[in-house]
């Protein structure tokens, strides 16, 4: 019974993560868009920089992960 138990409390803690992660990327994608209409001049670094500073520090997407929703969106 207790195995059961720990087993759903990871399994919670892994989709509220995977759930965090998502509404992550989605934000990212939501600056990339924002950006990409006011400002359509800015480059991938521009735009790294501005959504690192406008992110808390609880933001779990690594560096890379960030890049690579810009790069993949700013096409």
């Amino acid at each position: 019974m207790r195995t059961a138990e720990l087993r759903m409390k990871e399994e919670t803690a892994v989709a509220e993560r995977r759930g965090r992660e998502e509404e992550q990327r989605n934000t990212v994608k939501s600056f990339v868009t924002f950006f990409k209409r006011t400002q359509p001049e800015m480059s991938e670094a521009e735009v790294y920089s501005a959504i690192k500073d406008s992110v808390g520090p609880n933001f779990s997407l690594s560096d890379g992960e960030i890049r690579e929703i810009i790069h993949q969106n700013l096409k």
